[in-house]
């Protein structure tokens, strides 16, 4: 039985979707873990003192941008929208570190997660939306 085009490339895109959502809830819980989770002396936690804590919070925070993108669309609103979430994201996150013992709020973060995820939304805008939404391209608004 032959398929119709509509159906061949409907299937893709549903997948595309499904997976991007997939990624932005594996982003979203793997940030908050990192972010929430108790601070000791593991193997991680020296990784994290030495590298710069809050140097993390830029890449950490223009990917979750990036899945933010993938899962709303790369209309220069969305982008902005996505920007947005995965900034007021961190700023939760910031926040909820005062109900933990070995964590502390910090601006230093705040700016970091503000600053990550406005360098990704600036990168897919100037490269004029390489980085497509999950959607159909160009229709999604």
């Amino acid at each position: 039985m032959p398929r119709s085009d509509r159906g061949d490339r409907a299937r893709p895109a549903t997948v595309r979707r499904a997976i991007s959502r997939v990624a932005l809830g594996l982003g979203l819980v793997a940030i908050g873990w990192m972010s929430l989770r108790p601070v000791g002396d593991s193997t991680l936690d020296r990784f994290v003192r030495a590298s710069g804590n809050g140097y993390l919070h830029l890449p950490a925070y223009a990917i979750l941008a990036i899945l933010f993108i993938f899962v709303l669309g790369r209309s220069p609103r969305r982008v902005l929208l996505s920007g947005s979430l995965a900034t007021a994201y961190g700023w939760a996150l910031e926040v909820a570190q005062l109900a933990t013992a070995t964590r502390h709020f910090n601006l230093r973060g705040l700016a970091f997660d503000a600053a990550g995820a406005a360098f990704a939304c600036l990168v897919v805008l100037a490269l004029g939306g390489l980085i497509r939404g999950s959607g159909s391209g160009s229709t999604r608004r």
